[in-house]
């Protein structure tokens, strides 16, 4: 009688026999954010666990978006609920979308337990994939069987050969069709298709900005003026500009990248391992033309880049600084040019950006070359995530024009930015010639 009681107490909800355990909801929560399809996406992660933790200790009456932005993603209390929510229909919305990505490929077929984020809604649902072995109330009692009449063997034999003739005749119509169509491989396929086919690596060239440093006199100066540090680097220098000079800030060549540059680096790069594929990472100055020539490319950044801004002269979207020095992305085809930019702060923040892609057969390499580059940083990353993503990759390549994958192209993207990470982008302009 006390197991009876304890084995319902374990269950999410009130029916031990369609409900699944505790338990089994961690196990397979667990199984979830380990994924590939979570794997990089920290918030993702933070989110999901959070919110499943809260269902099964029964808090799910906690689960609201002033509650969500102040405890996944770090909003103060007394700004909380001035739109925040945002942010957290955001993440939500992403959640899903990973679930959906995870519950698709081998390792989610297989899964016993679902745990679902319903549209609209914050408090997960869980529930088996398939009736439990548990579930079935009776045995049904065995039925005796009796060999076939010689009639109904040969009715028996015609029916299979006239269901084995159809099968391969409509297999053979939709070979026929996808032959004739040329849709037998995805849109995501097409576009990488000259990388997952080569037999080389997928060169990757990552722009790199100077980063201007201290000098070490400023630095010993601030330091007697200010407390030590545990993280000196992460120290800010809050001399009065009168004790400054232009030698107190050293340029540092060929050593940094930008976040939104790593982040595009990473996501490919673990969509190519899960192909079995392989990249080779380097700085874009590093890389000789001669490497350019017998790789297939794909280079990360545009004023950062020293490849991309050679290699996108002719292109009809291009970036430039204005004579402001303010970062912009143009149409060269139309007079007056249509631009494309974005209010930055000095401090790098911005509440948008913007992210060209670029997919180029006909390069001076010779090869393939792909580009991805926001105006800053956040567009950078939204690029590469939309790369990786087969979802939202395939959504806007069947926007295009049919035969896209055997001539040139470009996109352009916007994308939101919200607490400092790009939300998913749209689509706002494209060219395939």
């Amino acid at each position: 009688m006390t197991t009876a009681v304890t084995h319902v107490d374990e269950r999410v909800g009130s029916s031990a026999s369609t409900t699944p355990t505790a338990q089994e909801v961690g196990a397979q929560l667990r199984c979830i954010l380990s994924s590939p399809a979570f794997h990089g996406s920290k918030r993702c992660q933070q989110f999901l666990e959070y919110v499943c933790r809260k269902a099964l200790s029964g808090e799910s009456g906690a689960l609201k978006e002033k509650i969500l932005a102040i405890e996944v993603f770090g909003r103060r209390p007394d700004t909380a609920g001035h739109g925040e929510d945002t942010i957290v229909r955001v993440g939500a919305r992403e959640v899903r979308k990973r679930l959906a990505q995870f519950y698709v490929s081998p390792e989610g077929v297989r899964s016993p337990v679902v745990i679902d984020l319903a549209s609209g809604a914050y408090v997960p649902d869980f529930h088996y994939a398939v009736p439990r072995p548990d579930t079935v109330a009776t045995t049904p009692e065995p039925v005796e069987l009796k060999p076939p009449s010689p009639a109904k063997r040969w009715s028996r034999r015609l029916l299979i050969i006239a269901s084995s003739a159809l099968v391969i005749l409509t297999a053979g119509l939709i070979l026929a069709h996808r032959s004739a169509t040329g849709t037998s491989d995805t849109e995501f396929e097409k576009f990488w298709a000259p990388v997952f086919q080569a037999a080389d690596p997928l060169l990757i060239g990552v722009g790199h900005p100077i980063v201007y440093m201290p000098s070490r006199r400023i630095s010993r100066l601030n330091a007697q003026l200010f407390p030590p540090s545990d993280l000196p680097q992460q120290q800010k220098i809050e001399l009065p500009p009168s004790q400054l000079t232009g030698s107190d800030m050293v340029p540092v060549l060929n050593q940094y990248v930008g976040f939104g540059d790593m982040v595009a680096s990473e996501e490919v790069s673990q969509m190519l391992a899960r192909r079995s594929r392989r990249v080779r990472l380097m700085l874009a100055s590093s890389i000789p033309f001669a490497d350019l020539r017998s790789s297939q490319v794909y280079l990360i950044g545009s004023f950062s880049n020293q490849w991309t801004v050679e290699l996108s002269q002719n292109w009809r979207f291009r970036f430039k600084w204005t004579a402001d020095h303010h970062p912009v992305f143009f149409d060269t085809q139309q007079n007056p040019s249509r631009e494309w930019t974005i209010p930055a702060e000095d401090n790098g923040s911005t509440p948008e950006d913007y992210s060209l892609i670029c997919r180029i057969r006909n390069s001076p390499t010779g090869g393939l070359v792909i580009v991805s580059a926001g105006i800053k940083q956040f567009g950078t990353e939204a690029a590469g995530r939309f790369l990786a993503d087969p979802a939202a990759l395939e959504t806007t390549l069947h926007k295009l024009p049919r035969g896209w994958e055997n001539k040139n192209l470009q996109i352009i993207l916007h994308t939101h930015v919200i607490g400092n990470t790009p939300a998913q982008p749209e689509l706002v302009a494209w060219h395939v010639w």
